[in-house]
């Protein structure tokens, strides 16, 4: 909790507070510039959780636990304090980071027109505390354009299939449901992304059986997935297809103990190619 004394407070006067909305079908950003400090930030992500940061070039508050409490905006006094937990603070250019529940919990006191505020002490004086304050003023507009933005979002990041792994029971030689599943959020965001321009997709069997069946298993396996993007509208040109059948060397486990290790071993692998 900050130290009593003199306090240093940052927040965005109300002639000049506003909320920003940036975003594609790849993040929203809902954004705030608060005066002398930098800027707040609700940010989501495809394929990802939304989350609430602080960004500063050079933050005044010290490592630690900072307490955070929802205000009366000068407006509402009668409207009572509340106060919101403890969240960490670290010594970085982003020194405040909240999970989805605490980023949902400061949207929800925005729309309620009070001013989440985090009270943490200053680093360079024992003395004083900090204030870091998000105004309420015109977030009701930004917000329903926020909302607009993320109900638009691709469900995966680049980052989440950039390399896949399509798993396959003993013998399978088709596709199911999961997999076709897995390969459509694929396509999905090659659709609304052009500067992915290449698969490399590779089949692999484990160890079991005869390797010259396994060489041909992984064969139709890869091109299964092959003919899977193909037919989702996938440039053929687009794909470089292999497949190496249980060649040790190729292996996620290469001495295969149990049923555990194989299942890892049968497999076949996309990776996107972007510029």
């Amino acid at each position: 909790m900050a130290p009593a004394g003199s306090v240093s407070s940052y927040y965005a006067d109300i002639d000049v507070a506003g909320w920003q909305v940036d975003g594609s079908v790849f993040e929203c950003l809902l954004t705030q510039q608060i005066p002398g400090f930098g800027q707040a930030v609700f940010y989501h992500q495809a394929g990802e959780s939304l989350r609430f940061y602080l960004q500063t070039p050079d933050s005044p508050m010290q490592a630690g636990r900072a307490l955070l409490t929802s205000q009366p905006p000068v407006w509402r006094q009668e409207l009572a304090v509340r106060d919101l937990g403890y969240v960490d603070v670290e010594i970085s250019k982003r020194p405040v980071t909240l999970t989805a529940q605490r980023s949902r919990m400061l949207m929800a006191e925005l729309e309620r027109g009070m001013v989440p505020t985090l009270m943490r002490g200053a680093w360079f004086n024992d003395q004083e505390s900090v204030h870091v304050g998000l105004s309420p003023v015109h977030f009701g507009g930004a917000y329903s354009q926020y909302h607009t933005c993320t109900a638009s979002l691709l469900p995966v990041n680049f980052g989440q299939i950039e390399r896949s792994t399509v798993f396959w029971q003993t013998n399978q030689q088709e596709l199911d449901e999961d997999m076709k599943a897995q390969l459509d959020n694929i396509v999905t965001y090659i659709e609304a992304d052009p500067a992915v321009y290449g698969f490399e997709i590779n089949g692999f069997t484990d160890g079991a059986g005869n390797p010259r069946e396994n060489f041909e298993l992984s064969r139709i396996r890869a091109f299964a997935v092959h003919q899977y993007l193909v037919d989702q509208g996938v440039n053929e040109d687009m794909l470089n297809t292999r497949f190496f059948g249980s060649a040790p060397q190729f292996r996620i486990v290469e001495n295969e103990r149990s049923a555990a290790d194989r299942d890892r071993n049968r497999r076949v692998t996309v990776r996107l190619l972007r510029e």
